[in-house]
């Protein structure tokens, strides 16, 4: 698949008149997202998962109208990403006039994984862990995708199902090359979305073929391990190092290399960040899709609430009202500042 098939499968989609169905108006994402849709048709039509059972799934083709739907679902949960992925990059412009390089790290990725499950979910693919607990979870479409677990559960609980104990996948996955999909509930989906499963998904995508830049060229697993160091291991949280003397303390947790750039809107950990949050908006432009809600003024207003009134802040509603150019003055600073 390449950026012209993705530009020719959204051409045409009315984002606004399909999302507004749900509930009239326009919905938050907790009002519309795949498992939501999934339970709803259940109770509306349970038949049509029953004469799609296979042996471990069950697997509904997605017809031409079911695929207009999707595409509308699948932008907004694609959107949602992005805002996620941009929120979290104004968080990490936010801690470098501390010199706060941990929670920089940790927050840079965040902002790489939320536009890594954006791009997925633009392209057609997305995958759900439904558990018990969740209010879209129904029990007797876990009974059917998963007879034996449920007979399990019930079983050891004297005959009572235990929803909490229970759990079924979702997985969407749609060619907007050949315009086919199917919905499939899948018994048993492991951790589903979890960060190892978004990596090897996005790992499967041609960036090349998109005209975005990659988020890293080395094995983006790589990426998940070591936001897991930094947070969760003996190897994280370097500035800490708290047996030191008080003056040697200072000078160790000083990271003045990093409060250097708290001018500056590409950053050692964010540049390429911005840069893919440029080149994805500028590709969401390009989908001619009606009433799509990626407005420069959402993004401005973001910026100027959360870096207020900063050097930063200009830079940055400069990019985004020059419509993310890739070549532009604020990227060959941070080349400057790189190199001396």
């Amino acid at each position: 698949m390449n950026r012209e098939n993705l530009l020719d499968f959204y051409r045409g989609i009315n984002y606004m008149g399909t999302s507004s169905s749900f509930r009239g108006i326009p919905p938050r994402p907790s009002e519309w997202n795949v498992p939501l849709i999934v339970s709803k048709v259940y109770r509306e039509n349970p038949d049509l998962f029953k004469e799609c059972k296979k042996e471990k799934s069950i697997d509904i083709p997605l017809g031409e109208e079911d695929l207009n739907y999707f595409k509308s679902l699948m932008l907004h949960e694609s959107l949602f990403n992005f805002y996620k992925s941009y929120y979290n990059y104004l968080c990490a412009l936010k801690l470098y006039d501390g010199g706060l390089l941990h929670w920089i790290n940790v927050t840079s990725y965040y902002a790489k994984l939320y536009l890594a499950n954006s791009i997925i979910t633009l392209t057609g693919n997305s995958r759900y862990v439904v558990n018990g607990s969740n209010k879209t979870f129904i029990e007797d479409l876990y009974k059917l995708v998963n007879p034996n677990g449920y007979n399990t559960i019930t079983r050891r609980n004297d005959g009572k199902f235990i929803a909490k104990h229970a759990k079924y996948g979702i997985e969407i996955s749609i060619n907007p090359t050949s315009n086919e999909g199917v919905l499939k509930i899948i018994k048993d989906l492991g951790s589903g979305g979890s960060h190892s499963d978004i990596w090897g998904k996005y790992s499967e995508i041609n960036m090349d073929a998109l005209d975005i830049t990659e988020l890293t060229y080395d094995d983006p697993k790589n990426l998940s391990d070591a936001r897991n160091i930094e947070n969760y291991t003996f190897n994280g949280y370097k500035q800490l190092d708290f047996n030191l003397s008080p003056e040697n303390f200072e000078s160790y947790f000083e990271r003045e290399y990093i409060k250097d750039q708290s001018n500056l809107i590409y950053t050692s950990e964010t540049a390429i960040v911005l840069g893919v949050i440029g080149e994805l908006y500028n590709l969401y432009e390009s989908l001619e899709v009606t009433h799509l809600p990626i407005e420069k003024e959402k993004l401005i207003f973001m910026c100027k609430h959360s870096l207020g009134e900063t050097e930063q802040s200009t830079k940055l509603v400069d990019l985004i009202n020059s419509g993310f150019p890739r070549n532009n003055k604020y990227i060959e600073e941070y080349h400057w500042y790189e190199n001396n």
